[in-house]
C-alpha cells in the first residue's frame, strides 16, 4: 500500500488500541544516474529508498521505530517497537506533537525523468565538445547526469497531514588539460535544472574547459598575508563548512562559539545571511520541516548582527523559544537534526571586476580541498589547500597553485569588506543548500613558497 493508505490504517490501529500520541514521517528518494568516460558509457544506475519512521509519545517520552514494509501486518509490529523504545528513553525533556500552524503554499514539482537513451546520447557528445574547445584538453572527459526526486510526508494523531515533493537533474563534467611539458590540470562544472533537457551542455563543457586551461602556468606565491577574494563557489563552500555553527543545538552543546552572541555584531556590516525555505531557485521548496513545523524565511545575520539561531523543537524547548522550523532528516530513519534550507549571503552591488579593483593586489581563491580535515567548525579555524589567481592592480596576472589559506571563520566574517553581485546557490545539494557571492576579505595568511 502507499503511504496515504498506510497512514490511514495506522490511525485506525492507534484508535483501536488507545494510542493517543504518535507521528509518522515518510520519505521516498529516487535517483537515476548516467555517466560517460572517454566517450564511452561508464555507468547506468538506479536507486530508490522509501520508508517510514514512527514516533510514539508515552508520558512525554519518545520512542521511535522505522520500516520499509508498507503492509497491514507491519503496523502493529511498528507500534510495538516504538512504544517499547519509549519505555527506555533516558531523555527527561517532555516531547510534544506538532498540531499545525500557518503553512505557506508552495508548488510541488515532480518532473518526469528524461528518457535514458536521450540522456546517453547527450552525454556521449561531451568528449567531442571538450576536445574541440581547446587542443590542450586531454581525452578522458568524465560527465554525469543524475535525475533525483524526493517526496516527504508527515501525519500524526493530532490530525496533521503534510506532503511535499520535488525533483531535479544535475549535470557534472570534469576536464583534464595539459601544458607543453605534459603537466596536467583539471577542473569541473556542475549545474542543476528541473529537467536535464533544459541544460546547455555545450556551454557548461566550454566553461569547464575555460576554467581548466586558465590554470596552465600556475605557480605558488611567497608566504605572507594577503587580501583574499573568495569567488562565489568558494565562499559558498565556506558557508557549507561552517553552517552548523548557527545551529542552536550546537551552541547548547558547546560546539559553536556563538553562545550568548544573539544581538551582537559578529560580522562586518557587509554581511547579511538569510535562510529561505522558499528560495525561487530551489527545486525542493519546503512549507514544513522534518517535525511538521511551518517554515519561514529568516535573517540570521543582518548587516553583521546575529539576529537569531536555527532551532528544531528540542533545542527550542531548552531555550524557551519557538522552533524556527529547521528540523532536518537526511532520510526516513535518520535522527532529527538542525539544518538550513537555502542558506545564502545577500549579494552586494559590485561586479567581480570592481571587487578586484578594490582589492588591488590580492589572491582570488577558486578551489579549496580538504575541508573535512582542514576546518574545525567548533573553533572556526581553517587551513585549506587552495588554488586560484594572483591579482595585481585589479587585474588577473596569472594562476596560483600549491598554497594554503589559513584563518578563522568568525574573524573572517568581520574582515569581509566588500561583497559582489554574483550570488550563486548550490541548488544541486537538494533540500539543504548554501550560496554566496564573491567576497573580499581584508587579510588572511597564505603559505606558499
Amino acid at each position: 500500500m502507499g503511504f496515504e493508505q498506510f497512514s490511514a490504517a495506522a490511525a485506525a490501529y492507534a484508535r483501536e488500541n488507545g494510542i493517543s500520541d504518535y507521528q509518522l514521517y515518510y520519505q521516498a528518494d529516487s535517483s537515476d544516474q548516467f555517466s560517460v568516460f572517454a566517450g564511452e558509457l561508464d555507468q547506468l544506475a538506479s536507486a530508490q529508498v522509501e520508508g517510514v519512521s514512527l514516533c510514539c509519545l508515552v508520558n512525554g517520552k519518545k520512542g521511535t521505530a522505522s520500516t520499509e514494509l508498507f503492509t497491514a501486518e507491519e503496523i502493529p509490529l511498528l507500534f510495538h517497537r516504538a512504544l517499547e523504545a519509549a519505555g527506555f528513553t533516558g531523555d527527561d525533556t517532555p516531547e510534544t506533537l506538532v498540531t499545525g500552524g500557518e503553512y505557506q503554499p508552495v508548488s510541488s514539482r515532480n518532473v518526469e525523468m528524461s528518457d535514458a537513451a536521450e540522456v546517453k546520447e547527450r552525454l556521449l557528445t561531451v568528449e567531442k565538445v571538450g576536445l574541440k574547445a581547446d587542443d590542450r584538453v586531454q581525452k578522458g572527459l568524465m560527465a554525469e547526469i543524475a535525475n533525483v526526486s524526493s517526496r516527504r510526508a508527515i501525519s500524526n494523531s493530532a490530525g496533521l497531514y503534510l506532503e511535499s515533493q520535488g525533483s531535479m537533474s544535475v549535470f557534472f563534467v570534469d576536464v583534464v588539460a595539459s601544458d607543453a611539458s605534459g603537466k596536467k590540470y583539471n577542473d569541473h562544472m556542475v549545474d542543476a535544472k528541473a529537467d536535464s533537457r533544459e541544460m546547455d551542455i555545450e556551454k557548461l563543457v566550454g566553461r569547464a574547459v575555460e576554467k581548466t586551461v586558465a590554470q596552465i602556468g600556475a605557480a605558488t606565491v611567497p608566504s605572507g598575508h594577503y587580501p583574499i577574494i573568495f569567488d562565489n563557489s568558494q565562499m559558498t563552500a565556506m558557508l557549507e563548512i561552517f553552517a552548523s555553527v548557527f545551529s542552536a543545538s550546537q551552541v547548547q552543546d558547546g560546539l559553536s562559539l556563538l553562545k550568548g552572541k544573539v544581538g551582537q555584531q559578529i560580522a562586518s556590516e557587509a554581511v547579511t545571511l538569510v535562510d529561505d525555505p522558499f528560495y525561487p531557485g530551489s527545486f525542493f521548496p519546503c512549507a514544513f520541516d522534518a517535525e511538521g513545523v511551518p517554515t519561514r524565511t529568516k535573517t540570521v545575520i543582518e548587516k553583521g548582527v546575529l539576529k537569531q539561531l536555527l532551532y528544531d523543537c528540542a533545542a527550542a524547548r531548552k531555550d524557551g523559544v519557538e522552533s524556527t522550523g529547521n528540523a532536518y532528516r537526511s532520510s526516513y530513519d535518520a535522527p532529527v537534526g538542525i539544518a538550513p534550507f537555502t542558506f545564502y549571503m545577500q549579494p552586494g552591488t559590485l561586479t567581480r571586476e570592481q571587487l578586484m579593483q578594490k582589492a588591488g593586489k590580492a589572491i582570488m581563491i577558486t578551489f579549496m580541498k580538504g575541508a573535512h580535515a582542514g576546518a574545525n567548525p567548533v573553533t572556526g579555524d581553517f587551513s585549506l589547500e587552495s588554488k586560484g589567481f594572483l591579482i595585481e592592480n585589479g587585474k588577473i596576472v596569472r594562476a596560483v597553485e600549491e598554497i594554503t589559506v589559513a584563518g578563522n571563520f568568525f574573524q573572517m566574517l568581520k574582515d569581509i569588506t566588500d561583497v559582489a553581485d554574483d550570488l550563486s546557490v548550490n541548488t544541486e545539494d537538494g533540500i539543504s543548500c548554501c550560496g554566496a557571492p564573491s567576497v573580499l576579505v581584508s587579510d588572511l595568511a597564505v603559505a606558499g613558497c
